[in-house]
């Protein structure tokens, strides 16, 4: 009986089993992924390259900063047979050629090649015919006169057989130094290839000095411009203006014609400290370095780069990347830019422009500018991220982009720093110390990362990391994209660091159409590097050039691959040589791979830019000489942990007919310690006009100022709203009566408002024939979480204001406008608020009534204002907020946070931000920066891996957060409340461009007759977590789908945080006024 009971069992126990094994087999198979992106084996390829980094105490990350960064790939036809082959270059170990045998099968030729290096360090690789014979050469970086390193960069001549033989010498391109990677490109116009070789420094004393040491050439660290003099080759760095300095820590450059006058420009992405360069090609064999006028923000830690044309317009745009993490773990464990404030002070009076440890997506507007949206398109945050690569993978027509990842160990982990910095002091500095810091590193945690890949369309980028393509720690370093199976899509190759080559064929196929474009230019450059191609098509135009050291270390083919979509008929393409001439194409047919031979007699391409109409509307002119003038106050030296300041609202400016002339008159209000300015308008020009009693309280901060009738008198007296300053006793709210044209400041006409206000807006609401005022607090002095009563004062007939008692709005005013929406003769009062909802007050007959607006609406709204931007007939209420080019996200679901106490019981208040991750918030503020307003948090938490995915309840749990203010944000995104019949029920979010920056202006302006919207903004005010928000280019709107960037009519809002614009009228045209903070008024002329 028990036999049969155990016999039993074990039948039951197999069915078990055998049921398991086929429900994992079928949910394994369920599971597999379709990747566009398909790993091949070393068996499959035949490539078993490895680059394995051997470490020792005298050889490390300890020693040498980039012992990390691992080395380069390049790609090109060596034997001419039409397949591209393979360059794998080694840190220290052999470097391998593969030649490609097709049906993605290589063959290893190494040996035979004679391609090894006799160098000890390898970088950077690239192909190119130096030589004009028809075979690809091999150009080889390398790093030597650092430790034992020895060496120089290697030339390796192809002999046409299959062999190879090192010349660099023999050329004068045997660089000893530092070198990173080379870029072949005729930057003089002489049909022959220079060279642009980016080198890096290492940390010494004089390293992070001044800024102006790059003017200084350092041998062996700073870049050099390397001219071709048929066949030899001549360094002429200094003659051509090519920095040079002990400072200098070249890690890639993206060459590219960005400004479209036909001539190649040079950007060069520096690490550390140093300012990126930005090279524009002055025609004459010397370059103009161009960065602050170009770039308001770049990466700290720049890495590699590419360019191409992302959005179609046919200028080049660039990426750059960086170290930013998205791990939630690893932000909170690795010292990022909330670490940077003071360091970023320092770097400021040294030269350096400011800097933000995130990858950047730069938007090129037509050559003069660059506007930057990494964080729009949610490319900023790939962690430690090497090569970036810009190409259509999946041939739909637009720009996809990958990016390498991935670092041995993490030199920036707090707690490893922390470590060093507490022991290493008691180990000395000689060999004793070396080997305890050689071991030490076993502390650094391992920075295995996934790469990444995006995909690309009209709007933005869209993350396809695990669908496109397996998501795997992995360290990549080196990367590139050729058609190796010859099938019309692009693959990819990775050079792995302590890992076998990764090989991705690209398995979208026959799925969409493409063309692939060679060039056979003249003797001399017969690749055609430099050359544009622009393929039209019924729907859109794609401009490409072709340069082949792309990304980081490594560089692609001599070839220009296109997708095309569905698209079966090519109209044209336009080929444009380096020598400005051009030749057409007409009705190409896709799917092929087309060599253009060059033709002599063509014509020459007009770079002509486009006509942008600039003097039928705006005309800079000078007619006001004024310039706000921040004081010295810093929010963040009193609260450390708020995301951005709020003593930053001005200047303020009041417009009105002062004199009676016909021609409105205007004032500007001016930070603390800087008198605020009356122009008079005689309708031709302007004079400055003495007001006494308002230059006496210079002291003020002047945040926002209102002319009206305040007593009745028939003239205009002035409301001046204060803001934060340095000075306890300057916050009060003031007004100034006119007596005949002179101001008395009223002493009890108004109520004490000691809040920081941030508007005021006047309008007899009640209809009782007198002026009231609505006055807008955004927060008390030193305390920014604190929600505020804003007031509506109502006047009594003579100048005396009171609280209307029936008015009552706790809140963070930014901004107000009175505004009848419904045309019953009644303005209504709109205004925009912070951590809250926009209002919206009806007026019913002198009684102000909160209309009902959208749920989920609130948002860090930053102006408001009415306007019928659908063109229906009504007002509508437009509404800026704080855009999605930010690190911020907020959502219905999942709201970004505020908390607000004295969490410490010292009688100050804190704020505590928080953000949602998968589920549960996390503090925004980093250990070190809650602990600087906290102590006790350093005591809770040792470690940084402690603090690390602490909810952001647990890190307050006993600081009172049950009991703590709490406040939500469900929106950043600019939009209109659409009107209904007078309901405002639909909120309508505005186009991208709308988004890349704070909304902190609207102001109408008629063009050609017609009533249009300009629309500013940005925002300098923020910590470094955020970085500088200043790609909103303004827009000047007629309606919520047509609009065009200001920029194209003659404004310039590139590097300004406008914070207000009006127009105003003069005899014979229009004056519009541009506001800054902290900036010089700017003035346009235009007409109606």
């Amino acid at each position: 009986m028990w036999g049969n009971s155990i016999l039993f069992f074990r039948k039951i126990a197999v069915e078990i089993i055998v049921m398991t094994l086929l429900f994992l087999g079928c949910s394994k198979k369920s599971e597999e992924i379709s990747y566009l992106f398909k790993e091949l084996s070393k068996d499959q390829t035949g490539i078993d390259f490895k680059n394995t980094l051997t470490e020792d105490a005298e050889h490390s990350i300890i020693n040498y900063i980039y012992y990390y960064n691992g080395s380069g790939v390049a790609t090109g036809d060596v034997n001419n047979d039409g397949l591209p082959d393979l360059y794998f270059a080694s840190n220290t170990n052999e470097n391998k050629l593969y030649l490609n045998k097709g049906n993605l099968t290589f063959e290893d030729i190494s040996q035979q090649a004679n391609i090894q290096s006799d160098a000890s360090w390898n970088t950077g690789v690239t192909m190119v015919d130096i030589n004009n014979d028809g075979y690809l050469d091999i150009y080889l970086c390398s790093v030597s006169g650092l430790l034992d390193f020895k060496g120089h960069n290697e030339l390796f001549i192809n002999n046409g057989d299959g062999t190879f033989t090192e010349k660099a010498k023999e050329y004068g391109l045997d660089f000893k130094g530092y070198s990173t990677q080379a870029y072949f490109f005729d930057y003089d116009k002489d049909n022959d290839l220079d060279v642009y070789i980016v080198n890096h420094a290492v940390h010494t004393i004089v390293s992070h000095g001044p800024a102006h040491q790059r003017n200084k050439r350092a041998p062996m660290v700073g870049d050099v411009l390397i001219q071709n003099n048929g066949g030899t080759f001549t360094d002429v760095s200094q003659k051509a203006g090519i920095f040079g300095g002990v400072n200098g820590y070249g890690l890639s450059a993206a060459i590219a014609d960005y400004n479209n006058d036909g001539w190649d420009d040079i950007y060069v992405c520096n690490d550390f400290h140093e300012d990126d360069y930005y090279y524009i090609n002055n025609q004459d064999g010397t370059f103009a370095e161009s960065l602050s006028g170009a770039f308001s923000t770049i990466s700290r830690f720049s890495m590699g780069s590419d360019v191409a044309d992302i959005n179609g317009d046919s200028y080049q745009d660039l990426i750059t990347l960086d170290m930013l993490p998205k791990n939630e773990r690893v932000i909170k464990e690795s010292e990022g830019d909330d670490a940077m404030f003071n360091l970023q002070e320092r770097l400021k009076k040294l030269g350096y422009k400011d800097q933000y440890s995130r990858n950047m997506l730069q938007i090129n507007n037509g050559g003069a500018y660059f506007h930057e949206s990494a964080l729009f398109n949610n490319i900023a945050d790939t962690d430690w991220s090497w090569a970036p690569l810009i190409a259509d993978f999946d041939n739909d027509g637009h720009q996809d982009l990958f990016i390498t990842n991935g670092i041995l160990r993490r030199p920036n982990d707090l707690d490893f720093k922390k470590y060093v910095a507490s022991t290493f002091k008691n180990k000395g500095t000689g060999k004793e110390g070396l080997k305890w810091l050689y071991n030490s590193i076993n502390e650094m945690p391992s920075g295995k990362v996934a790469n990444q890949i995006f995909k690309g369309n009209s709007q933005k980028f869209t993350n396809k990391t695990g669908s496109w393509i397996q998501e795997k720690p992995s360290l990549t370093n080196g990367a590139i994209y050729a058609d190796l199976d010859l099938d019309g899509d692009l693959d990819l190759v990775l050079n792995n660091l302590n890992d076998f080559a990764g090989i991705y064929e690209n398995t979208s196929n026959n799925a969409k159409n493409y063309i692939s474009l060679k060039f056979d230019y003249k003797k001399g450059n017969q690749e055609g590097i430099g050359t544009k191609a622009i393929v039209y098509t019924q729907t859109n135009s794609q401009l490409k050039q072709l340069f082949k050291s792309r990304g980081f270390l490594s560089s692609v083919g001599h070839t220009l691959h296109f997708g095309l979509d569905t698209i079966k008929n090519i109209d044209s393409i336009r080929i444009i040589w380096p020598d400005r001439t051009f030749q057409k194409i007409i009705n190409p047919a896709p799917n092929q791979k087309l060599t253009v031979k060059y033709l002599p007699k063509n014509q020459i391409h007009s770079y002509r830019k486009p006509n942008t109409n600039s003097s039928s509307y705006f005309t800079k002119v000078a007619m006001m000489d004024f310039v706000h003038s921040e004081d010295t106050y810093n929010d963040f030296n009193i609260e450390r942990l708020i995301p951005y300041k709020v003593s930053t609202l001005g200047p303020a400016i009041a417009i009105a007919d002062m004199d009676g002339n016909g021609f409105e008159d205007v004032f500007i209000g001016n930070a603390s310690g800087k008198k605020a300015v009356l122009f008079m308008n005689n309708g031709h020009g302007f004079t400055k006009a003495a007001i006494p009693e308002i230059e006496k309280d210079a002291v003020f901060e002047d945040n926002a100022a209102v002319f009206f009738d305040a007593d009745n008198d028939n003239d205009l007296d002035v409301y001046v709203a204060s803001g934060i300053s340095a000075l306890e006793t300057t916050k009060a709210d003031r007004l100034y009566i006119n007596n005949d044209g002179v101001f008395k400041k009223a002493t009890y006409q108004i109520p004490s408002n000691n809040l920081n206000t941030s508007c005021v807006a006047a309008y007899d609401y009640d209809h009782d024939g007198d002026e009231d005022l609505f006055v807008g607090n955004l927060s008390q002095p030193n305390n920014f979480g604190l929600h505020v009563a804003s007031y509506l004062l109502v006047n009594d007939g003579k100048g005396n204001f009171s609280k209307d008692t029936d008015f009552t709005l706790i809140s963070k005013v930014t901004s107000a406008i009175w505004q009848d929406m419904n045309e019953d003769g009644y303005k209504d009062l709109l205004i925009s608020t912070e951590w809250d909802s926009p209002k919206i007050y009806m007026n019913h007959k002198g009684k102000l009534l909160a209309a009902e607006i959208p749920e989920n609406l609130n948002g860090l709204w930053q102006s408001v204002t009415g306007y019928d931007i659908d063109k229906d007939g009504d007002q509508d209420i437009v509404l800026g907020n704080w855009g999605l080019n930010t690190k911020f996200y907020a959502s219905a679901n999942k709201p970004l946070l505020l908390y607000h106490n004295d969490f410490d019981s010292n009688g100050k208040y804190e704020t505590v931000l928080a953000y949602p991750v998968h589920g549960k918030y996390y503090p925004v503020n980093s250990k070190d920066e809650l602990a600087s307003q906290m102590n006790i948090i350093n005591v809770r938490y040792i470690k940084y891996k402690d603090f690390a995915l602490q909810p952001v309840e647990k890190v307050l749990t006993k600081f009172g957060v049950e009991n703590s203010g709490k406040y939500e944000v469900h929106t950043l995104v600019s939009g209109y409340i659409e009107n209904k019949n007078g309901n405002f029920k639909n909120f309508v979010p505005l186009p991208k461009d709308f988004q890349l920056g704070p909304v902190n202006s609207f102001s109408e302006v008629t063009i050609n007759g017609e009533q249009q919207l300009l629309v500013s903004g940005n925002s300098e005010k923020v910590n470094t977590y955020h970085g500088a928000y200043t790609s909103l280019k303004g827009l000047l709107v007629k309606t919520n789908s047509d609009y065009i960037p200001s920029s194209t009519l003659g404004i310039e809002p590139f590097n300004s945080q406008i914070k207000k614009t009006a127009s105003i009228s003069m005899k014979d045209k229009n004056i519009l006024l541009v506001l800054s903070n902290n900036d010089s008024l700017k003035l346009y002329s235009y007409k109606n």
